[in-house]
């Protein structure tokens, strides 16, 4: 900032004014002088991340960072080039609340933060060459934010050795810092991430992105780049430096979805909004309701907007990332190559609601009692975010991605996709079939008749089949048939049928892997917060069985006169019928109980698990380690072979 000043000269003078060929002795000159006023660092300004890397090419990566202020100008250096084209955006739904939880920060009601995100391509690079970088942002006042240095790298040539983290459910979860720490220490910086989803817990709020506060509840970027003791001081454990230097490819998660969007209404909170998605099939049938009010016009912009706003969305989750846009779904689902590594990530995701059936709230199961003649107030079950049935969209480009040559010449060919489609955990629990809606209706003798509709409906199907019903049913259920499930009929043949070699998924946070024919299913989720593995030990001593202990679900199942038949909903084992793989170094859970036989799983608050894809070998490592013992060595206790 500049500030002119009139300055009186007289007589013997210096003249100051260019151009003025000798003084005037009897004149008095004034001119303006320019005087510099330091400039006043705005406290409030900061980077809310280190820089981080997305969809790398043959010669070229994208570099990504963010800020709480717009700025003037964004600056990218690697090696011995400087870029400033670079595209900002602002963020719109990022937000705190009351729960939020920041340092040296409250707020009383849901309040906008401004975060922007800045991503520039760092080009003309060469495989196999690492060039340092980093990225500057300066503010209106001129006052410049810098990283430090890290280093970045393109996509890697073909028989590249590779170290990949498989992982999943950060979550804000407590063990998720002492894990990225130990992978680093362990194998050193991956040169890649397969983050197979749940990446915060609340999408929508910024500070568990960047900056939360909370013990043994990590924010997104400290954890993964190594930052968090910044914001607890004095934690055991800093996070790992792994995403300022290595690729990131996520997939979506129940944990990448808000529900209905309405921050204006008095009572709206984040974790509401997070807990109260609809399907877009309902969010469409409403529309019709009150189209003429919100929409006069019959613009298809505002019915889009509109629909959007009361069903679900990945808005926030789609625009912190880049990924791919090489489909009908854009960076919702999406396949890319990455050296030895074809990566496809599927939206295979619903919403979790919880167990039980006594009507109280809506559940997996039922509506809330008192809600049933307000289908505005229903949760429609554990309904399916996106399809991905033989039927769909996102089936259809699951089979021209496998139709591809870079798919067909790829050395490893591996999928992700979040939901649990296979294994022990508690979330494997319905299957992913389509929800069975069952609309009650009983007659004074207490016999019931029950009309069945399978997922999505149409709008006709609703105003004719369901709104005539709704002034007499005395219960709304939902049925999820073993013999539906789309991933089981649809998908898993698809994938065997093309020889993907790893399935690699999420969901249950714990530990567990299965071999169908020639394809790995691995689950790595260990990371923090376990909710048991349902397993049947033959020598009778492994009898944690969690889910009879909370669930009244599984009381009906097993009574006299059950609404829902166990064939569908196996209590134990593995419901899909798979063979799990046990642990072939060690099992963990020795370390819980050291009388345990050995068992094909890890589920454990204590003790955390990171697997690693190492494409040199062809082999995936899972390690295991006690993140209460800072001294607790880490120990290799599962290794499988994809060749």
């Amino acid at each position: 900032m500049k500030n002119m000043s009139k300055i009186a000269r007289s007589m013997g003078a210096v003249c100051l004014i260019a151009g003025l060929s000798a003084c005037d002795d009897d004149k008095i000159v004034e001119v303006e002088v320019p005087v510099e006023v330091p400039v006043s660092v705005n406290p409030d300004h900061k980077l809310l991340s280190d820089p981080f890397l997305q969809i790398p090419s043959e010669d070229s990566v994208n570099v990504v960072w963010f800020t709480n202020f717009e700025g003037a100008e964004h600056t990218l250096t690697y090696g011995d080039k400087t870029t400033t084209e670079v595209t900002t955006t602002a963020l719109t739904r990022m937000m705190e609340d009351a729960s939020s939880q920041q340092f040296g920060q409250t707020y009383d009601s849901v309040t906008y933060r401004p975060v922007y995100r800045h991503e520039a391509t760092a080009t003309e690079l060469t495989q196999g060459e690492r060039v340092a970088y980093s990225v500057a942002s300066k503010d209106s006042d001129g006052f410049e934010f810098a990283s430090e240095q890290f280093t970045l790298a393109p996509e890697p040539a073909k028989d590249q050795a590779l170290m990949i983290l498989l992982t999943s459910d950060l979550q804000s979860k407590k063990n998720v810092v002492a894990n990225y720490q130990k992978v680093v220490e362990t194998v050193g910086t991956p040169d890649a991430v397969l983050f197979a989803g749940d990446f915060v817990n609340v999408p929508d709020r910024a500070s568990e992105w960047f900056d939360q506060a909370k013990d043994n509840a990590p924010g997104f970027f400290p954890a993964l780049q190594g930052h968090y003791q910044k914001y607890l001081p004095g934690f055991a454990y800093n996070g790992g430096e792994i995403l300022q230097h290595a690729p990131l490819f996520g997939t979506i998660g129940n944990h990448e979805v808000m529900g209905r969007y309405a921050p204006d209404d008095e009572n709206y909170s984040l974790n509401g909004s997070f807990n109260d998605p609809q399907p877009q099939w309902y969010a469409e049938v409403a529309y019709e309701q009150v189209k003429a009010e919100v929409n006069p016009t019959d613009d298809e912009e505002i019915k889009a907007q509109w629909v959007a706003d009361n069903s679900n969305n990945q808005q926030s989750f789609l625009d912190i990332f880049s990924f791919p846009d090489d489909g009908q779904g854009g960076e919702e689902y999406f396949a890319t190559s990455f050296g030895d590594v074809f990566i496809i990530s599927m939206n295979v995701s619903r919403i979790w609601r919880s167990w039980s059936v006594s009507g109280a709230n809506k559940s997996k199961f039922v509506e809330g009692l008192s809600t049933l003649q307000d289908p505005s107030q229903w949760g429609f079950g554990e309904f399916l975010f996106e399809r991905f049935d033989k039927d769909s969209d996102q089936y259809a480009w699951l089979e021209s991605v496998l139709q591809s040559d870079d798919f067909k010449n790829a050395k490893y060919k591996v999928v992700m996709a979040h939901q649990g489609v296979f294994g022990l955990g508690d979330n494997t629990v319905p299957v992913l079939s389509q929800p069975v809606m069952q609309l009650v209706e009983t007659n004074s003798e207490g016999v019931e008749t029950i009309t069945e509709l399978t997922f999505p409906l149409s709008k006709e199907t609703w105003t004719d089949t369901v709104e005539p019903l709704l002034s007499d049913i005395s219960e709304v259920r939902y049925q999820y048939p073993l013999a539906q499930d789309v991933w089981l009929n649809d998908i898993e043949p698809l994938l065997l049928e093309n020889g993907v070699d790893l399935v690699h998924i999420g969901h249950s946070h714990l530990w567990n892997r299965a071999q169908v024919e020639d394809m790995h299913y691995l689950e790595s989720s260990n990371v923090g917060n376990s909710y048991g593995a349902y397993y049947v030990d033959t020598t009778g001593v492994y009898t944690n069985d969690v889910r009879a202990s909370y669930a009244d679900f599984w009381a009906d199942v097993n009574s006299d006169t059950p609404r829902w038949s166990i064939e569908n909903y196996p209590p134990n084992g593995d419901p899909q019928g798979r063979t799990m793989s046990f642990p072939s170094v060690f099992s963990p859970m020795d370390f819980e109980n050291e009388n345990y036989p050995n068992l094909p799983f890890v589920t454990s608050n204590t003790l955390s698990v990171f697997s690693v894809m190492d494409t040199g070998s062809g082999t995936v490592k899972s390690y295991v380690f006690d993140p209460s013992d800072l001294d607790s060595e880490v120990q290799l206790f599962d290794e499988f072979s994809l060749q």
